[in-house]
C-alpha cells in the first residue's frame, strides 16, 4: 500500500515538473489570456521570442514633456512593433509607462499610465487583442538615464514595449 502511494506520489510529481514552463523556464509553452493576467510583469524573465523582439525591432516610443501624445516617429515605430505582434500572435506584450525625475511621485506614475495607455490603445486599434496587453507604469522609478539634465530627461519620457 505504502509503495503504491509513493509511486503515485513520484509520477504526479514528474508530471508537474514536465508541465510547469513556469518552473522550467520553456518558453514553447503558449500563455492563455487567464494564465497572462496572473503573470508578475515586473519580474520578467527575457524569452527568445523577448530577444528577438528587441533585435528586429525599436522598442521604445519617447514622449514630449508632460505629454502622453504619441509623435510621427513614435507611430512610425510602433507600426513596425505592430506588424511584428502581427506576424508572432503568440506573443503577449507588457507595456511600461516611464518618466523624467520632474514632478512628484504620483503625478509620474499617473503620466507614466497614460503614456502605457496611449500606446496600448493604439495597438488596439490596429488589430492586435488587448487580451495580449498588460500595461505598468513605473513613473520616475526606473530611469534610463540617470542626470538632471534635458539630454537625461529626453531619454526617460518613454513607453517600452517587451514581448514575452
Amino acid at each position: 500500500m505504502k509503495k503504491s502511494v509513493v509511486l503515485l506520489f513520484c509520477a504526479a510529481l514528474l508530471t508537474s515538473c514536465a508541465t510547469s514552463s513556469k518552473d522550467s523556464g520553456s518558453e514553447s509553452e503558449v500563455l492563455s489570456d487567464a494564465q497572462w493576467r496572473d503573470v508578475d510583469i515586473t519580474d520578467l524573465q527575457e524569452t527568445q521570442l523577448g530577444a528577438q523582439f528587441k533585435k528586429t525591432t525599436q522598442p521604445i516610443v519617447y514622449f514630449q514633456l508632460n505629454s502622453a501624445f504619441l509623435e510621427p516617429e513614435a507611430l512610425s515605430v510602433l507600426n513596425d512593433q505592430i506588424a511584428w505582434f502581427q506576424a508572432n500572435p503568440a506573443a503577449k506584450i507588457v507595456i511600461e509607462g516611464h518618466c523624467d525625475e520632474r514632478g512628484t511621485r504620483e503625478y509620474n506614475l499617473a503620466l507614466g499610465e497614460r503614456r502605457a495607455s496611449t500606446i496600448r490603445d493604439y495597438f488596439v486599434a490596429n488589430g492586435i487583442a488587448s487580451s495580449r496587453i498588460r500595461i505598468i507604469s513605473y513613473g520616475k522609478e526606473r530611469p534610463e538615464v540617470l542626470g538632471s539634465t534635458e539630454l537625461a530627461w529626453s531619454k526617460n519620457r518613454r513607453g517600452v514595449t517587451i514581448a514575452y
